[in-house]
Order: C-alpha cells, then sequence, then structure tokens
C-alpha cells in the first residue's frame, strides 16, 4: 500500500495527529469533515437502542478518506517505515467514505510508539559503543585505527556525538533502524575525518 504524506486532496491542512486520537477517545468511530477550508476531525457513534450509526458532521463530504488521511497524520508524528508498518499491519487501506474505527486509530498510535520506542532501544547500545564522549569500544578502536586517538578534546568529542546523532535520526526517520555496525563505523569515520 502506498499513501503518500502529502496527498493534494488534504495538503497542509491535515488535522495532527493528536486530532484524530482526541475524537477516537471519546467516539465509536471518526470521520473528516471540511469545516470552511479546514479539515476537521469528527466522532461517529451508535443510537442507543436502534443501533444506527449518526454522524456529529455535516453531509458535506461522503467520498472523504478518513483512514489515507489518518495514515498521513501518522506519517508526521512518526517514521514513514513505522507508519507503513503499522498500516500494513491493521490494513489501513484507503476507504472514502467509510468511517475509522476508533479502536484502530487508538490500536495504530499505539503501535508506532511501540514501534519508535523498540528501535531507538535497539540503537541506544549501537551508539554507545560508537559515542566519543563516552568513549565507547567502537570510537577507541576506530579513532585509534584512524591516528587520532587522545588528540580530540571535550568539544570535537561533542561535535562528532552530534554528527552521530544525527546520522541515527535520519536513519530512524528513514526506517533504517536498527542501524547497521557497518554504517555506524563509516559514519564514525566521516565524523573523524572532518
Amino acid at each position: 500500500m502506498a499513501i503518500e504524506n502529502s496527498s493534494p486532496a488534504f495538503g497542509n491542512a491535515l488535522p495532527p495527529l493528536d486530532a484524530f486520537s482526541s475524537a477516537a477517545r471519546t467516539n465509536e468511530s471518526i470521520k473528516l469533515s471540511l469545516d470552511g477550508e479546514r479539515w476537521q476531525v469528527q466522532g461517529t457513534g451508535v443510537l442507543p437502542g436502534s443501533g444506527r450509526q449518526v454522524a456529529w458532521v455535516k453531509p458535506d463530504g461522503d467520498q472523504v478518506d478518513t483512514t489515507s488521511a489518518f495514515v498521513q497524520a501518522l506519517g508526521q508524528s512518526f517514521s514513514a517505515g513505522i507508519s507503513r508498518a503499522v498500516a500494513r499491519e491493521l490494513d489501513l487501506s484507503p476507504a472514502p467514505g467509510q468511517a475509522l474505527s476508533s479502536r484502530k486509530v487508538e490500536q495504530a498510535v499505539d503501535m508506532a510508539q511501540t514501534g519508535q520506542q523498540a528501535m531507538t532501544g535497539v540503537d541506544f547500545f549501537t551508539r554507545l559503543q560508537f559515542s566519543a564522549s563516552s568513549g565507547g569500544s567502537e570510537f577507541k578502536r576506530i579513532s585509534a585505527d584512524m591516528g587520532v586517538s587522545g588528540q580530540l578534546d571535550s568539544a570535537q568529542r561533542a561535535r562528532i556525538d552530534q554528527q552521530l546523532d544525527q546520522k541515527f535520526s535520519e536513519a530512524l526517520e528513514a526506517g533504517k533502524s536498527p542501524v547497521t555496525y557497518s554504517d555506524a563505523e563509516r559514519w564514525l569515520k566521516e565524523a573523524l575525518k572532518s
């Protein structure tokens, strides 16, 4: 499934992930509604006794794809890799005109948060081993191999760690986490050369 993060249907007016989560907490399902030029997340529910579904929205967008908008919002808050994996796992396929189950919204956000924490945790140990400021084992080995061991002051070590942190963040955002040792080694060598 390929849902782009910048669909022309929603543009920059796409509601944030928090709007989806907030509406999901108080309603059985949600739909998008166009309020002037802005998209609003609105709740839908079931009338007690009759079981008929009602929407607390204006009837102006029967073909609005709430699911695709939600996946886009998820992709703006989490990495592309995590949001794609969550959408695939929960079968969040485009569904124009259909409400999105609040249970799926909550599951998706929970899965994305758990996935992000897991990836960050896996890379934590790699970061420690390549940390210049902490004197990680891989940093010591590579800096000795390059002949710069003992020549770096604390400011230079902090700059190296900042460069590595940026690379790790980019990898997480691109869905390329956990980072391989060979990538971390290459990044460290590049940082030591600059």
